[in-house]
């Protein structure tokens, strides 16, 4: 008597941020077998919902994939907020209705499979970790600037999570106490300046001020309106007052980053989320700035700033090693 041939295992990672959520499907090797991305909607029974769909529709495809056929063993998620040791989602401030949801049983009942949670940038530093930028640091950090800002320390080697499993939110320092309206309620964060939502802000303020004629005009007035993609376009069209922004913008990444740095001394700062899409606009400002504002930085071994291996899905492949790595 035959047996049929086990079908080879496949690995769904997924990576909900604030703005978009991105799912990948893997083999046992980490090799890339199909992709999808969403909008990252709001309320918490429409994201289970949408993760669902996702993990069905992935696993669907993985398992029609020309010549073998894959069997999904479990699904990894990485969520932008503050997740504990146990995997649990304390505070999301750019998700909308969901603080405090226990993701994984509802899941885990829904999908039949186990599902492994952890925050979505701890998720991308072990992608970066295994075949990435990380892979030959001992010490680094990670900050991904997507909707937000969030951070991964890595500490010899491994990523670490801190006493209750949330450490790396330096989105959340503040950098300025009575400044602009962070997502998460408080004056001042690094975030509100330094992340997507932070460039635009930068941008809505000159707009306010008289500048950014040109951002006006692409938004018919309406600043509600204007995205961080308005001000990265009109920069590489060689606007000079989107350019203004652009180094704005460019000194408050690094001032945040000489933050971290005086504090963690890494080896090696990572840069991901979704505006390493425009690291040739940004990635030698970024680092020129950094310099300068890195304390004794002749003096001491200087710190690459590069931007992350994986691209943008970097933090739904690490999600696939959540349960690979068990």
């Amino acid at each position: 008597m035959h047996t049929q041939p086990a079908s080879p295992p496949a690995f769904i990672g997924i990576d909900i941020g604030g703005t978009k959520t991105l799912g990948v499907a893997v083999n046992g090797n980490g090799d890339l077998l199909e992709e999808h991305v969403l909008p990252t909607p709001q309320g918490a029974a429409e994201l289970i919902e949408a993760v669902s769909s996702m993990h069905f529709e992935l696993s669907e495809r993985v398992a029609q994939c020309s010549p073998e056929s894959f069997e999904v063993l479990d699904l990894g998620i990485g969520i932008a907020g503050l997740v504990d040791i146990n995997g649990q989602l304390r505070r999301a401030p750019n998700l909308v209705e969901v603080d405090g949801l226990d993701i994984r049983p509802i899941l885990e009942s829904k999908l039949g499979i186990p599902v492994h949670i952890d925050n979505d940038v701890n998720c991308a530093a072990l992608a970066e970790l295994s075949h990435g930028a990380a892979a030959l640091a001992n010490n680094s950090l990670l900050v991904t600037l997507g909707t937000g800002i969030g951070g991964a320390l890595i500490v010899e080697g491994r990523v670490h999570r801190g006493a209750f499993g949330m450490a790396g939110e330096p989105g959340h320092m503040i950098i300025n106490p009575h400044g602009l309206t962070c997502a998460c309620g408080k004056k001042g964060c690094w975030e509100a300046y330094a992340s997507a939502a932070g460039l635009r802000n930068l941008a809505i303020d000159r707009a306010q001020n008289g500048q950014l004629q040109k951002i006006i005009d692409r938004v018919q007035g309406d600043l509600n309106k204007v995205a961080s993609e308005d001000i990265t376009q009109e920069a590489r069209r060689g606007d000079v007052q989107s350019l203004a922004v652009i180094d704005d913008f460019a000194h408050w990444v690094a001032l945040g980053l000489t933050n971290c740095a005086a504090l963690l001394d890494p080896e090696l700062v990572i840069i991901g989320g979704g505006l390493v899409e425009e690291w040739d606009l940004l990635g030698d400002r970024i680092r020129r700035s950094f310099d300068e504002l890195l304390l004794a930085s002749t003096q001491r071994n200087r710190i690459p700033v590069r931007p992350v291996e994986n691209g943008k899905a970097a933090g739904a492949i690490g999600a696939t090693l959540l349960g690979r790595q068990r």
